[in-house]
């Protein structure tokens, strides 16, 4: 059991970092494309959280013995692990960004935004921090039912 709970955290790190990594990728892109100002886009975060979070699970469920299926709180343990720590470090990420690498585009925002005086870089990022635990806790629990395996009834007399 104890391998197992080991396993389990070296999945959701990795996998976790990977996940901060592909944000941070896809907003760049985003920014170089000149789209980093259209909202809607943010679906294909969803897109990518939904992908890691379903690789995540399935990963997990290979390292288990066969006999062994895991529990739906397990196995949403790891998935939202996972994605708490992408989406906490692509925050960190966008609080350095917004700060020092692209302060016009802080600015941008400012202008933008209703609470333009008080929107910060580190309060940009706690938002998106904030909106990405809320989209992570709906994705892991759409990618368990959606991996569920199916159940046989038994006939009773």
């Amino acid at each position: 059991m104890e391998d197992l709970k080991i396993q389990g955290f070296r999945i959701s790190r990795n996998y976790g970092i990977a996940l901060g990594v592909f944000l941070s990728a896809y907003f760049l892109v985003m920014r170089l494309v000149g789209l980093g100002h259209e909202y809607y886009l943010r679906v294909f975060n969803a897109l990518i959280l939904f992908m890691v979070i379903h690789q995540v699970i399935t990963k997990y469920r290979k390292s288990m013995n066969h006999e062994r299926y895991g529990s739906f709180i397990e196995h949403f343990k790891i998935a939202m692990r996972t994605a708490f720590i992408g989406i906490a470090s692509f925050s960190v990420f966008l609080a350095l960004y917004l700060d020092v690498i692209d302060p016009v585009f802080m600015q941008e925002l400012r202008d933008m935004e209703s609470a333009s005086p008080f929107l910060s870089p580190v309060s940009a990022a706690g938002i998106v921090f904030i909106e990405g635990l809320g989209s992570s806790f709906v994705i892991s629990y759409m990618a368990l039912q959606l991996l569920k395996k199916p159940t046989i009834e038994m006939k009773t007399a």
